[in-house]
Parts: C-alpha cells; structure tokens; sequence
C-alpha cells in the first residue's frame, strides 16, 4: 500500500517497484551536479513506477521542468497521485510510453535523463526469494539474460534526446559496472562515472 522513501511516502501497488534506498543516490546525485537552483533544467524520469525519483526532483528544484514516463498505466496513475498528494506544482507531467518513444518532440531537449529500469539478470531473478517476486512485477525488475536488454536501450537512444552536454544517470546491478560504462562510452558519452 505505501513505502516510506526519502522524506516521501508514497502509494505503491503490485504494478510499481517498491523504490529502495539505494535509488536515493541518483537524487543525491544530481543535487550535487546541479547545485544552482536557479538554472532552468529539462528533465526526464525513464520508466517512473511509483514517481519517486521524479518527484524528489520536482519538489527540490520547482524551477525545473520534467517528465515522468512508464509503460504501465496503473504506474502512471499511482506516481500521478503521489506527486499530486505533495505538490501544488505543475513541473512534472506523466506521459505513458516505453522508455524515450512517447518524447519524440524533446529530441535534443533534455538537460538530464534519469532511470532505475530493470536490471537484474535471468539466473538472479530465478534465485530471488519469493517475497519479492509475489511483490514486485516482473517487469520492473527483470533486465533479459545479462540484465542489460534495458540498459542498452536506453543508453543507445540518449544522444538523440539530450541536449548536447546533458546527462544520463542510471542505475544498473552491482556488477555491471564495467559494462554500463562501456556502453556508455560506446554512444558517444565523453565524461563516464
């Protein structure tokens, strides 16, 4: 029903990844990149579930401007809501698609793009213990063989929407390091973390 996350609480259902700690680093990060309240950022929240990292966004930096998508409709619903429940803001809006495809008219507009998309790999996710995967869709958390079928997707589709020195901050399985790097460095990413 709910989840305590950051200085949220937020509703989550069977249709949403239930956010984990963790995924607080990539608004701790981004905090730290962009320290000047006062700058004008566009920004995106790939695959969104619940809303958590996008509204964490939008409500510590309300002169941006932001995108939430999820191909789910129920997920979208639920962030919808959560941000809504917090927010009297209009800087994030909710847009139903898989990954970039329902913002092909931000081509080359996007200050930063943030995502936490399913990474965990085939044989991890047949080992997982059953009160996850009872809790949490598949979907959001199954990555393809290797775990990267998501990650590559939407690595490779970031230069066309980002603006020419924006960011892309991703979270990916504790051992992909090296090869979510190189997949970054691949498509043409200069200033890889």
């Amino acid at each position: 029903g709910f989840s305590y996350w950051r200085d949220l609480k937020l509703e989550v259902s069977n249709d949403v990844l239930i956010p984990r700690p963790e995924t607080e680093l990539i608004v701790d990060i981004v905090s730290r990149r962009f320290k000047n309240k006062e700058e004008l950022i566009s920004f995106v929240d790939l695959g969104t579930g619940s809303g958590a990292i996008g509204i964490a966004l939008a409500l510590a930096n309300p002169k941006w401007n932001g995108i939430a998508t999820d191909i789910n409709k129920n997920a979208l619903e639920i962030a919808s809501k959560n941000y809504i429940k917090y927010s009297n803001k209009s800087n994030l809006k909710f847009i139903n698609g898989n990954w970039w495809d329902p913002l092909k008219k931000f081509k080359g507009k996007i200050d930063l793009a943030v995502a936490n998309p399913p990474y965990i790999p085939q044989d991890t996710y047949d080992e997982l213990p059953i009160e996850v995967k009872n809790f949490e869709p598949r979907n959001a958390l199954l990555g393809g063989e290797d775990g990267l079928d998501h990650i590559k997707e939407i690595i490779q589709n970031a230069p066309i929407y980002l603006k020419e020195k924006g960011y892309l901050l991703i979270e990916n399985h504790f051992d992909q390091g090296s090869r979510v790097k190189k997949l970054f460095i691949e498509n043409r990413f200069t200033n890889v973390m």
